[in-house]
This record gives C-alpha cells, sequence and structure tokens, in this order.
C-alpha cells in the first residue's frame, strides 16, 4: 500500500448523556438522529432554565417601578403600664351656682385620672411608596434585565448548534467506517491471497524472501487499518448513543454523504454568520449589557436625587378589657392618622466612589466595543477557513471520484488480460487493491467535505 487511511476524524462530547432507548426502527436517517439529540440534550434544557430564571429576574425589575405597600401590626402588654396620677374633686376649687350662689359646684366635679396607661396596646401601619423620579436607574435595570433574557436565548441556540454539529460528525464518522470496513474486508482477502501465492512460491524458491515479507507488512498493515476502523465505528455509535438516546449499532444509517457541494456563496455565509452566529449575537449583547449598566451607574451619581410618593396610614392606641359585672369599655385612647410624603433622597459625597463606578462602567462598554470588533474578524476568518476546507474536500472528491473510476477500469482490463493469458494473477490482485484504495480516499474526501460543511452550518446557522 502507498500510504495508510489516516485516523478518523474525532469526536468531542458536548451533549449530556441522555436517557437509554432503543429505536424499534430498523435504519436512522441523520434527521431523526438530530431531532432526538435537541429532546434529549440536559445541556440545552439546562439553558432553557437559565432563560425561564433570566424571564423571573426581568419580572422583578418590572415591579420595582410599581407601588409597593407594606402592612405592619403588633399588639403589646404593659406588665407595669403608667398609673398616672388622680385628680380630686374640688381640688381645683369650686364655682357658686346663682341664684343664691350658696351652693358650689366643685371643680372638677369628680375625681379622674391623668396620664394612666392601660395593659394593651394595638397598633396598625399600611405604608404604600410610589417611585417618581429616578434618574432611569429604574428604566436601565430593565433593560438591562431585558439583555439578559436576550442573552439567555442566545445560551440556549449556542448548545443546541454544538450538539448538532456533534451529531452529524458522529453520524458521518460511523458512515465512513463502515463503508471503510467493506472496502479494508475486500482488500484484506486480496491481500491474504497475495501472500498465501508468494508463500508458496517461496517454498517452491521461484520468490526471494524480500517480495514475501512485502506482501505480508502489507497484508499487516491491512488488518491494523480494519481494526482501526472497527474501533472508530465504535466510538461514533456510542458518540451517537450518548447524544440521541437510541443504540444505532444494529441500525442502518439512511443519510448517505451528499454527491456534490452545494453552491456557496462565501459572502452571504459571511453576512449569515456575522448576524447569527451565537458568538456575535453575545457579543453584541454584551455591548448594550455594558451601555445600560452604564446608565443606571450615571443615574446614581451623587447631586442626583430620587423622587418618592409616601402615604401612611397609622392606628393605635388603647381600650379596656370588659371587666366583670359591666361589659362596657372605658379609656379609649386611638388614634388614626394619615400622612403623605413627598421625599428627596440623594447623595451629597460619597468619596468619588459613585465616580470610579462609572468610569469602571466605561471601561467595559469600550471593552465590549473592542470584543465585538475582535469577534467579527474571528467570524470572518472562521467562515474563510471552513468554505476553503469544504472546496478543497470537494475538489479531492472529484479527484478521487476519478482515479476510483480510472483503477476501477484498470482492474476490469487486468481481468480481461489474466483470461486472455497476457496478466497474471498477481497482476489482478494489485489492480484490485489500487482500486479498493482509491475507494477509500474517496470516502475520507467526502467525510471531510460534510465535516467542513457541518462546521458551516453551525457557523452561519443555515444549510449550506
Amino acid at each position: 500500500m502507498a500510504r495508510a487511511l489516516p485516523l478518523f476524524a474525532a469526536i468531542i462530547l458536548l451533549g449530556p448523556v441522555a436517557a437509554a432507548s432503543v429505536s424499534a426502527e430498523s435504519e436512522l436517517a441523520l434527521d431523526q438522529a438530530l431531532s432526538l439529540a435537541r429532546k434529549s440534550s440536559e445541556a440545552i434544557r439546562l439553558s432553557n432554565l437559565a432563560l425561564e430564571k433570566s424571564k423571573a429576574a426581568l419580572g422583578e425589575a418590572q415591579a420595582k417601578a410599581l407601588p409597593h405597600v407594606d402592612l405592619e401590626a403588633s399588639a403589646s402588654y404593659l406588665v407595669n403600664p403608667p398609673p398616672g396620677y388622680t385628680v380630686a374633686a374640688g381640688a381645683l376649687g369650686s364655682i357658686p351656682i346663682p341664684p343664691t350662689y350658696t351652693t358650689t359646684l366643685p371643680i372638677p366635679p369628680n375625681n379622674f385620672n391623668v396620664g394612666a396607661a392601660l395593659h394593651n396596646y394595638v397598633s396598625l401601619t399600611a405604608s404604600l411608596k410610589q417611585p417618581l423620579f429616578t434618574w432611569g436607574k429604574i428604566k436601565n435595570a430593565i433593560d438591562l434585565a431585558s439583555l439578559q433574557v436576550d442573552a439567555a436565548g442566545t445560551d440556549v441556540s449556542a448548545p443546541q448548534k454544538d450538539i448538532e454539529l456533534q451529531v452529524r460528525k458522529s453520524y458521518f464518522s460511523a458512515l465512513l467506517a463502515r463503508k471503510s470496513q467493506e472496502v479494508l474486508k475486500r482488500m484484506r482477502n486480496t491481500a491474504a491471497g497475495m501472500a498465501a501465492d508468494r508463500q508458496k512460491a517461496f517454498d517452491q524458491g521461484t520468490m526471494n524472501r524480500e517480495s514475501l515479507l512485502e506482501a505480508k507488512s502489507t497484508l499487516a498493515s491491512l488488518e491494523a487499518r480494519l481494526v482501526e476502523a472497527g474501533q472508530s465505528e465504535s466510538t461514533a455509535l456510542e458518540n451517537l448513543r450518548v447524544l440521541t438516546g437510541v443504540d444505532a449499532g444494529s441500525m442502518e444509517l439512511a443519510t448517505d454523504f451528499r454527491s456534490s457541494l452545494p453552491p456557496l456563496d462565501e459572502q452571504e455565509l459571511l453576512a449569515k454568520a456575522l448576524e447569527g452566529s451565537p458568538d456575535m449575537t453575545a457579543a453584541r449583547t454584551r455591548i448594550e449589557q455594558a451601555r445600560r449598566k452604564l446608565s443606571v451607574e450615571e443615574g446614581g451619581a451623587i447631586l442626583h436625587p430620587d423622587v418618592n410618593l409616601g402615604i401612611s396610614l397609622d392606628i393605635a392606641g388603647q381600650e379596656d378589657f370588659p371587666y366583670s359585672g359591666a361589659w362596657t369599655f372605658s379609656n379609649n385612647t386611638w388614634n388614626v392618622d394619615l400622612l403623605l410624603t413627598l421625599g428627596i433622597t440623594m447623595s451629597a459625597f460619597d468619596g468619588m466612589e459613585s465616580f470610579h463606578r462609572i468610569q469602571e462602567a466605561e471601561k467595559d462598554s469600550d471593552m465590549a466595543g473592542v470584543a465585538f470588533s475582535q469577534q467579527a474578524k474571528i467570524v470572518r476568518i472562521q467562515v474563510r477557513q471552513t468554505v476553503e476546507a469544504a472546496v478543497k474536500a470537494d475538489a479531492d472528491a472529484q479527484a478521487g471520484g476519478a482515479r476510483a473510476e480510472y483503477l476501477q477500469e484498470k482492474l476490469r482490463n487486468t481481468g480481461v488480460a489474466l483470461a486472455n493469458g497476457q496478466a497474471s494473477q498477481e497482476d489482478q490482485r494489485g489492480a484490485a487493491i489500487q482500486a479498493d484504495a482509491a475507494e477509500l480516499d474517496l470516502l475520507l474526501a467526502l467525510y471531510t467535505r460534510e465535516s467542513a460543511l457541518a462546521d458551516l452550518q453551525k457557523l452561519t446557522g443555515a444549510q449550506p
């Protein structure tokens, strides 16, 4: 053999282990595998939960713009209430009563207690607070939370695209391994026949040892490559099982390598990648988040007063409990007050803390802008590299197809020559090994093209 078949592409597992399930179908198409992976991926479910959490945080931020009502109630018991003091009847003098002025009215007419408190004391307060003006802090906080929802949505699409990429590569890696094993088994059988003939010729003394060892070396190399292909198939099928939850080991892979490269408009693909790539979307969201954070910090600077409206209803006081023999209440001391407040709060000096927070937020905004520009350059390079890989792989596939067709024709001609006595059995076997080797190279080129197209689909979010 001129060269060994390269090791099949390594598969990076980004998806979690899905619940094991065995499909009753006899074949598995790529679209089915993708659908199963989306449903069974715990990474996608975790991202969805994070999205729901960010939506709840947005609702919390929006609630800060609404009125807040607080209720407070208390009941106290005084063990030793203040006894007060007693003003006796007539202690303040008396007033003569006309017309005789001989009868007087004492002041006070009866004894009464001043300053005495009861054992029980009850208080009930209801207060309402409504922010009127906050220098945009509440609005910007709501916008910031809304951007976090957008970012969480991006975080949902990113693992989904990663999972889809791994499913595609695992699927086509398994397909490559299966088809390669079929070809390698033919090559192994051909090489085994060639080695047996050379061993027989060596035993008869008509062939040297070097030619015999060459045939055995070729056979050993093919055996090793067959083992390698079997291991690659097992790894790819296990990856599919982990990603989809389906054991595809006994299934036929219904989706074949595509026959040709679809049209690739690089400028259109670049525009889609710059607009819809998860990395670009995340970078764009980070810019908006940094700007909103800067607005929040600017609203909290010194000499920026917040205006709030407050309404408070207070009910407090004491009342006697009924005592034996008289179900009456006395000595009521209840008070009811309604308080309207227009409050203004602001910081006059904070040791330059707010100034430095604003500077920090400005730098975050600048850094987000630079990161966005850098990410755009990275995406441009990635699109160019994936298009290059796809086009090169397609060229290799075209060349491999032509070479495989040529060597198949050569094999047929060698078979005719063998039948006419113009070629040997070893010539025919050598032509068969060359034709099978060309088919292996073609299969690898087809897999490489599918892998590049999968990378391109992840970048652009569109099926090329």
